[in-house]
């Protein structure tokens, strides 16, 4: 008989202890006997192991709550980590599906990040004073403001690879709890003014609902060593400044809760949101230098701005290191100290090699025209004053350039965006 769904039928989370019946399969016709006789020994080797390893392993009262926890969260197709680390100097608001992608936020001393892992890439939007190079090149860093940054990885590549996928997040938390002490079936903790139930390890404390059907709530990690490393931002304190942690000390708490397919549902519409705005993403792990000063030509008709770099790319970034770059100039021109506007182009360079990048700003000309007029206005009366002697004058054109390599294209932002929708389709979205 075909049992495809629990008893009064689908229902999220399925009823505690309810476990699918496979559909028999057809018989086979003419089955010769040595494939019977080798499929019965086969089932026998199998259940031997399984009863083996079913008593070696250790009897520890007070599992089955956390077990069937971990089972529901496994099987979620997405998971949420809301976390405050570090006496609350990082907290985390991040979602994770079950293929790993990944969006939220995350904060240091209240300075807020948006977090975005989508396509094995991880990617942030920083807040003003936090931008990379910001303490180095104010232009650079106006030039990141509101733009997706990627190649950061040894910023925010260990701390978000933290937020698993929920397979992924259950099995790391069987791991720890095949070291827990003897777990007491009677306690009276609680969780966001839930009843629950603390199993210890080493590594740290699972809390589970304590009623059916059990969920995890909440785990918290010990830290063996005291304060651990932070990433190091220009308005963080460093370590010398921060209250020490004692050994053992707990590094942070995360409430977990598995999503639904319907909360799911909502975590693909801001990740396909999110992924179609990386167009004009930037690859700061793709370093540029300049080869000498940009050169700036100006007339009535506007200033074209040359600028010859060379770039440099490592795979500690998380990119690529061979093929092309699509580099993109930005170039804030001034006149004799006056603002003359600005113009972006974007060339493709071989990465890890050279090449020049130019854009047109044909709104410099009419800048151009005014100076020009004043600079032969006061030549011409200087020259009369000195009776006629002719007196040259220049007028000044420079330009402040950055370069950034793009970090996807369009194309693979299409593809991208096409993924997540077919992913969004299979929990049952749109």
């Amino acid at each position: 008989m075909e049992q495809a769904f629990p008893p009064g039928g689908a229902q999220w989370p399925p009823p505690q202890g309810w476990v699918p019946q496979p559909v028999p399969a057809p018989p086979v016709r003419k089955p010769r006997r040595w494939f019977l006789f080798g499929g019965i020994a086969g089932l026998v080797v199998v259940l031997l192991a399984g009863l083996t390893v079913w008593l070696l392993l250790p009897s520890k009262a007070g599992r089955e709550p956390f077990e069937q926890a971990l089972a529901g969260l496994s099987s979620a197709p997405a998971v949420r980590n809301s976390t405050s680390a570090v006496g609350g100097m990082i907290k985390t608001d991040v979602k994770t599906t079950a293929y790993g992608e990944t969006s939220g936020t995350m904060s240091f001393q209240g300075r807020k990040f948006e977090i975005l892992v989508v396509g094995g890439k991880v990617y942030f939007k920083a807040p003003d004073g936090l931008l990379p190079g910001s303490q180095a090149d104010s232009s650079a860093a106006e030039d990141l403001k509101d733009r997706w940054i990627t190649g950061e990885d040894a910023l925010f590549g260990p701390v978000v690879r933290q937020f698993e996928s929920p397979e992924k997040l259950a099995q790391r938390f069987r791991e720890a709890l095949e070291k827990a002490d003897e777990i007491d079936g009677d306690q009276n903790e609680t969780v966001r003014d839930i009843p629950a139930i603390k199993a210890s390890t080493p590594a740290g404390d699972l809390y589970v609902s304590k009623d059916a059907p059990h969920r995890l709530l909440r785990y918290s990690v010990k830290v063996p060593g005291g304060m651990p490393s932070v990433p190091k931002l220009p308005t963080m304190p460093g370590a010398e400044s921060r209250p020490q942690m004692p050994s053992g000390a707990g590094l942070g708490e995360s409430d977990v809760d598995a999503l639904s397919p319907e909360e799911t549902d909502a975590v693909y519409e801001v990740l396909m949101s999110n992924t179609r705005k990386l167009s004009g993403a930037v690859d700061t792990g793709v370093r540029f230098d300049m080869d000498g000063e940009a050169t700036v030509a100006c007339g009535t008709s506007g200033c074209t701005v040359t600028a010859n770099v060379t770039n440099s790319a490592s795979a500690n970034s998380g990119g690529k290191v061979t093929g092309q770059v699509n580099a993109t100039m930005t170039a804030n021109v001034t006149i004799e100290g006056r603002s003359a506007g600005s113009c972006r182009n974007t060339a493709t360079l071989p990465l890890n090699g050279s090449g020049s990048v130019s854009c047109v700003n044909g709104g410099a000309g009419g800048v151009f025209a005014s100076v020009e007029a004043e600079k032969k206005a006061d030549a011409e009366a200087r020259s009369r004053a000195s009776g006629g002697v002719p007196v040259q004058y220049r007028i000044q054109s420079i330009a402040a350039v950055s370069v950034l390599a793009e970090a996807i294209g369009e194309v693979e932002i299409t593809r991208l965006v096409e993924e997540l929708g077919r992913r969004r389709a299979e929990v049952g979205g749109r």
